[in-house]
């Protein structure tokens, strides 16, 4: 009776055990290149583990190319109050988000695809997207620093910056002055 329980423990621990395999965590992306990209919703799929985003990106030839947008997970979806159908099919959006890190022993699905961290809605409003990467270096040389701090006047924003801003360099891609700025001025800061 004792190795049925033992075997039924194992088999119980096991189910439970595999959606975590498939699992990442921030150190297998590379938080140091950002990659923006605009394109139109294809679909949006608000799913357990990660909630996705296909969206057919024009290329410089005018020819589409699909890439995949990673977000957040439902819970994260609940606590950033968005609508399981905020996003639509036709919108189109621009997405600031980081690749997996290439290592030999996992594979990864095409250079098409990131772990977004960031979102620029139709409105114009940026949006939160996932947990996975250095916000500060999505910040592009034209972008307006009040749509920055109005941005990180919302604490989840605010604590995403100001948690990763020694993990890493910041991108040359980023532009440094803004960054500073918008650190100077944001309040509360960072601690």
């Amino acid at each position: 009776m004792k190795s049925f329980a033992t075997l039924a423990a194992t088999l119980v621990a096991l189910a439970c055990a595999s959606p975590l395999r498939a699992h990442h965590s921030v150190s297998v992306i590379d938080i140091t290149t950002p990659v923006w990209v605009k394109g139109t919703v294809v679909e949006y799929r608000p799913i357990n583990p990660h909630a996705m985003i296909e969206l057919d990106v024009r290329g410089g030839d005018g020819q589409a190319q699909r890439w995949t947008v990673e977000g957040p997970n439902p819970g994260r979806l609940e606590r950033y109050h968005l609508a399981k159908d905020f996003l639509q099919a036709g919108d189109v959006i621009e997405a600031c988000g980081f690749v997996p890190k290439a290592t030999p022993t996992r594979t990864y699905p095409p250079p098409r695809f990131i772990h977004s961290q960031l979102l620029l809605l139709p409105n114009g409003q940026m949006q939160l997207w996932g947990p996975y990467g250095k916000l500060d270096n999505c910040v592009r040389p034209g972008d307006s620093k009040q749509s920055w701090l109005n941005f990180l006047s919302n604490p989840m924003a605010r604590d995403l910056w100001c948690g990763y801003r020694a993990a890493a360099p910041l991108s040359p891609l980023a532009s440094k002055a803004l960054v500073d700025d918008i650190d100077r001025e944001m309040t509360p800061g960072c601690q």
